[in-house]
Order: structure tokens, then sequence, then C-alpha cells
């Protein structure tokens, strides 16, 4: 009697019951193993962040809805990155040399601006040559983080480090989805064969 009952509740509160797929644990995965290897670095640099926030984004991301498309993408996320941090960089340099030359109010009011956009131009036509298909806007967007993101003075170590958070999250991601929980898609049915005659 008692089973019946509690088979009853719970079809009452099913369809209220979050479903948890593999997907969804997969991406809890990616951010427990980014901590902890996070944590390995940490304890060679202490004075890096507690939580490595792009590898975790970027861990949960590419937990892609199958195998293949994990590796697909983060190819392609990397290609990304190294298109945004390869323009970026000397970008940057030129942002600072210009700031030691110029009186401040024009760095900031104009030069800087027009390498902003002239940086973001470039960054998106080279990701377009080099076919990062539809992430073209991602590689402007790491341009532009770069060039904006100030730490203490440290902006090339800091945009170095994201980008190495981001390669270590892509990695989590193909080690999670593509060798350790492979899954190719639901499977097609074959399908019938023709009646002989």
């Amino acid at each position: 009697m008692s089973d019946s009952k509690n088979s009853g509740f719970l079809q009452t509160i099913k369809p209220w019951l979050p479903h948890i797929g593999m997907r969804k644990v997969k991406s809890v995965l990616a951010v427990l193993l980014g901590f902890f290897i996070w944590q390995t670095i940490r304890f060679f640099v202490p004075g890096l962040e507690v939580h490595p926030i792009f590898i975790y984004i970027y861990g949960i991301i590419e937990i892609r809805e199958n195998s293949e498309k994990t590796v697909d993408f983060g190819k392609i996320r990397m290609k990304t990155t190294f298109v945004g941090l390869g323009i970026g960089l000397p970008f940057l340099a030129l942002s600072q040399y210009l700031q030691d030359q110029l009186p401040r109010i024009w760095m900031q009011q104009g030069v800087e601006l027009l390498l902003l956009l002239t940086g973001t131009m470039l960054t998106l036509i080279v990701a377009e040559k080099v076919k990062c298909k539809t992430f073209c806007g991602l590689a402007a967007a790491i341009f532009i983080i770069l060039m904006v993101s100030y730490s203490d003075g440290e902006q090339y170590l800091y945009c170095i480090l994201r980008s190495f958070q981001t390669f270590i999250g892509v990695i989590i991601a193909w080690l999670i989805n593509v060798r350790w929980f492979p899954y190719h898609g639901p499977q097609k049915a074959a399908p019938a064969e023709p009646p002989k005659t």
C-alpha cells in the first residue's frame, strides 16, 4: 500500500522536478576539474586568483551536445583566441607607447578609440581569413577585452593569463566530452528494407 502511495506522489511531483541529464553533470564536472587544476597551478604561483573564471566559462561552453561539436568548436575557439591575442598584444604595446608620447587627454579621447576601432576591424578581417566561421565576433571580443582591461599596469600578463585559462577550459571540455564520456548524439533507426518481390 505504501509503495503505491509513494509512486503516486512521485508521479504528482515529477513535472516539477528538474531534468538532470549527462550534459549538466559534465558541465559541473568541468568546473570541478578546472578548480583543482588551477589550485595545482596556484601551488607554484600563489599570487593567482582563487577561481579561474575563464576556465569555468569555456569548460562549460565547450561541453557541446555531442563529442564531434566539442572537437570542432574547441579548435575554432583556440584559433579565435590566438587571433585576438596576436593582434591585441601589438596594439596594446602601441597604445602604451602613444600614452607616453601624447598628452593624456588626446590618448584617452582620440587615439585610443582609433586604435580600438582599427584593431577590431583588423581582428574581424583576420578571423574571417583564417576561417573562424561564426566565431569571428569572439576574436574581436577577445581583442577588445585585451585593449580595455586594466589590471594594475600588468595588462600583458593579464591577457596571456586569460588566454591560458581559455585553453585549459577547452582542453577540460575535450577530456570530459570526448575522451572520458563521449556522446555522438541519438542513434538514428536504420531505414526499413523494402519488401522483396
